[in-house]
């Protein structure tokens, strides 16, 4: 297993939200982070990590907040969700770091710094733990759509050297989210497990706000937020081909293993990308 510092900590990421376009609290010590130039780039009124899923994740490992350190993953979908959903812009400000998973907004940030950016998906950060668990993933609870998928993982993981018992997991109901007694009873389980990892893969923005409203009750885990990337990782979803990825078009490989659920999606709401970004860019110039 490796040893957390054996990552280079990459601290300078933790760059305080913006909050141009939304006020929202942030944890005290992201708002005191020294960040070092080149770290992030701001999009959509927040702040984004362009470097490597490696040096991201070790440097959020290695931060206490006192809260659960979260790891969000930003696509064209979460664009428009935030437009709309304020409880979800709360839980991006207030999260320990933002990615850029979708290629669109890869594309903008390299325009907006004019400098090398890392695409950093769900699967990216599943990738910095499932072969070799670092120190902070020793105690693992997924929160998974599929019970078969979290039981391939922590069979993974125990393969990679986790102790039997060291990986927990839960399939909520469908809605659990608005039931205040599951969602506390789940929350309380996580932190008795002991959870210093834990991966939610229900879908966003679900996810996301569930993890910033039980902040207090979770304790201090660092958490990635992956959507159908456990799925994929489990064995159970397939990827899109690299080119396909590189090209920014795995969504619509993507759409072809879920036509129906992605329809709306892709083809109704995501139309409102363009706008938001058209505005986006008229912000950013000069005068």
């Amino acid at each position: 297993m490796r040893d957390s510092g054996e990552i280079s900590l990459y601290l300078g990421a933790m760059d305080p939200v913006l909050r141009e376009a939304h006020t929202v609290s942030a944890p005290a010590s992201a708002a005191s982070g020294s960040p070092q130039t080149g770290a992030t780039v701001e999009l959509f009124g927040h702040r984004f990590h362009t470097g490597p899923a490696a040096a991201l994740v070790a440097a959020v490992a290695a931060r206490r907040d006192g809260r659960p350190r979260m790891i969000v993953t930003a696509n064209v979908d979460h664009i428009v969700q935030l437009s709309e959903n304020a409880p979800f812009r709360e839980a991006y400000a207030r999260a320990a770091a933002r990615t850029l998973d979708g290629m669109p907004l890869v594309w903008l940030a390299r325009k907006a710094c004019g400098r090398p950016v890392h695409r950093i998906t769900g699967h990216d950060l599943l990738g910095c733990v499932l072969a070799d668990p670092p120190a902070f993933a020793q105690r693992v609870f997924f929160v998974s759509a599929r019970q078969d998928a979290a039981d391939a993982l922590a069979t993974r993981l125990q393969a990679a050297g986790l102790p039997a018992g060291a990986v927990a997991s839960a399939v909520p109901p469908f809605g659990f989210e608005h039931d205040a007694a599951y969602s506390r009873a789940l929350a309380e389980r996580i932190r008795a497990h002991g959870t210093t990892l834990l991966v939610m893969g229900v879908g966003a923005p679900k996810s996301e706000i569930w993890v910033d409203r039980h902040g207090q009750t979770l304790g201090e885990p660092v958490v990635f937020c992956v959507g159908d990337a456990l799925n994929v990782a489990a064995g159970f979803l397939p990827r899109a081909p690299r080119l396909m990825q590189r090209l920014g078009l795995e969504w619509i490989y993507r759409f072809l293993q879920a036509p129906r659920r992605l329809f709306r999606r892709y083809f109704i709401k995501s139309w409102r990308f363009i706008g938001l970004a058209a505005r986006d860019q008229l912000r950013r110039r000069p005068g």
